[in-house]
């Protein structure tokens, strides 16, 4: 094993180690010395990779967006080309995004997010920076690109179109697993994800000629 990948395991447990112990304990109770004991590590490596808590937090919610299998929260688009193309990458994001963000660590931590800011506003910002705004830019890329492939209308604005893809998303996540227990959280199916795409591409002037 390289230096390099000797280091990108280290990291890979740190972050396992502090989804584990921020579900289990909660942001405020949770400690640098009680995750650094759960990976095995010093804390000192842990300030050395992440810096602070918030750090840590940071890192355990974006490994939790962005599955190596591509499942997880897409790269910016930056060109495409059919009006199936577009759907195409549409869909893939929907479905990486409730897949992702239904996931029962992940709703743990947002639980979490959402219980301390109240005590610490900067989780919030933290949350939006590393969730919240790469979802959107994401859908921005998607949209902007169909733009200049003449796939979506010119005048629609990318930012109001992102908002109103993401908004209905979030609505599975709040409902089917925010607000119910780890047993019984739900994920939509994928005839209802291809509904949701269908409505969207039709409100920014994207033909869906995929039937």
């Amino acid at each position: 094993m390289t230096r390099s990948s000797r280091a990108a395991e280290r990291r890979q447990r740190i972050t396992r180690a502090a989804i584990t112990v921020f579900a289990e304990r909660g942001y405020a109770a949770a400690s640098t010395a009680q995750i650094a004991a759960e990976a095995g590590v010093s804390k000192e490596t842990i300030y050395s990779y992440f810096g602070n808590k918030a750090g840590l937090l940071r890192e355990a919610l974006m490994s939790l967006v962005a599955a190596p299998d591509g499942s997880g929260i897409a790269e910016p688009v930056v060109k495409v080309t059919t009006s199936a193309e577009f759907r195409a990458h549409l869909r893939s994001l929907a479905m990486g995004l409730v897949t992702d963000l239904t996931k029962s660590q992940y709703l743990a931590l947002a639980r979490i997010v959402v219980a301390e800011t109240p005590r610490d506003p900067s989780l919030a910002e933290l949350f939006r920076d590393a969730i919240a705004g790469r979802v959107l830019s994401g859908v921005v890329s998607m949209v902007t690109a169909g733009q200049r492939a003449g796939l979506v209308d010119a005048d629609v604005d990318a930012l109001t179109a992102a908002r109103a893809f993401v908004g209905p998303l979030l609505t599975y996540v709040l409902l089917d697993g925010l607000l119910r227990a780890p047993a019984e959280i739900r994920r939509p199916t994928a005839a209802a994800v291809d509904g949701q795409v269908d409505l969207f591409c039709r409100a920014i002037g994207a033909t869906t000629d995929h039937h």
